[in-house]
């Protein structure tokens, strides 16, 4: 059931609003714009009723406040308001507001501007979603694992750790067998690196044959040893399965500690890439750490 929170003064407005949302959505309220914002800094509702007259903090002004938050900026609002001025909606329209209802309340349409916007906005969801998975594998893509990773670490109190992994003989197999099996063999791997992958850790493809894991949890350099040694192992081995023939490929694995060797994926990402020409200067096939 999706959430609403709705901002009115007016007891009255919000009984009536009560009536008409709640057999259909889960709704809380507030009755003043600071209200509304304490209620934000725990809460996430997938759409604002926002009433623009109110004491104090106009709905202007509370909008402005919702919209400067990173954390709230993208939840959908509608304004409430009896003024009908064209000023006022294109006041808000400039400041983002999706839509107007007009008080009194008319149900059917308060509801039917209500589903389209929250319409809208899964639809919009939709499409952020697309644009961060890799398209074959629906793993996070580059891009939107270094923003991820970025986000985490600004979070997080403890230690984590950065793993990229290289199919070394890819290009060749893909050359040899053509894209079928060579795609072939980035599934089986994404599937088996789901099923070995830490809890709560992100995963992605960040190029043709090369992935990101970001473990948030302080692991000692054996215990991470031990996790990318299943890599190189069982993990392969599933990839494998897809080949036409041909040698088997193998996998060459680096990591970095967080914050030991960094603090932003810049810096870590930077750090996994001269791991990573270490090891392929040194013959491919191993699990090696970043060193400074």
């Amino acid at each position: 059931m999706k959430h609403i929170l709705m901002v009115d003064d007016s007891t009255t407005n919000l009984k009536s609003a009560a009536e008409v949302l709640q057999p259909f959505y889960h709704l809380s309220m507030a009755k003043s714009g600071r209200q509304a914002l304490n209620f934000l800094k725990k809460n996430r509702p997938d759409l604002i009723l926002l009433d623009i007259m109110m004491p104090d903090m106009d709905g202007y002004e509370t909008m402005e406040q919702i919209k400067l938050n990173p954390g709230t900026a993208n939840i959908p609002i509608i304004f409430l308001t009896a003024d009908t001025e064209r000023e006022s909606e294109v006041r808000g329209i400039k400041m983002g507001a999706l839509d107007f209802i007009t008080k009194p309340f008319e149900a059917d349409v308060m509801l039917g501007r209500i589903a389209h916007v929250l319409q809208m906005e899964d639809m919009r969801q939709n499409i952020l979603g697309s644009a961060k998975k890799d398209l074959l594998t629906d793993l996070l893509n580059g891009e939107h694992m270094a923003a991820e990773v970025d986000a985490k670490i600004r979070e997080q109190q403890n230690g984590a750790e950065l793993v990229m992994v290289d199919l070394d003989g890819f290009n060749r197999l893909r050359e040899e067998q053509g894209g079928g099996n060579a795609n072939g063999v980035i599934l089986r791997f994404a599937e088996a690196l789901g099923r070995i992958a830490l809890a709560d850790s992100l995963l992605a493809r960040s190029g043709e044959d090369e992935f990101l894991i970001y473990i948030p949890q302080e692991l000692s350099e054996a215990e991470l040893m031990g996790w990318c040694e299943e890599i190189s192992g069982q993990v392969m081995e599933a990839a494998n399965l897809a080949r036409g023939g041909g040698d088997p490929l193998t996998a060459s694995v680096v990591a970095v500690f967080i914050p030991r060797h960094g603090r932003d994926y810049a810096t870590l990402y930077s750090k996994l890439q001269m791991a990573m020409y270490h090891v392929k200067q040194s013959g491919k096939n191993r699990v090696h750490f970043f060193r400074e």
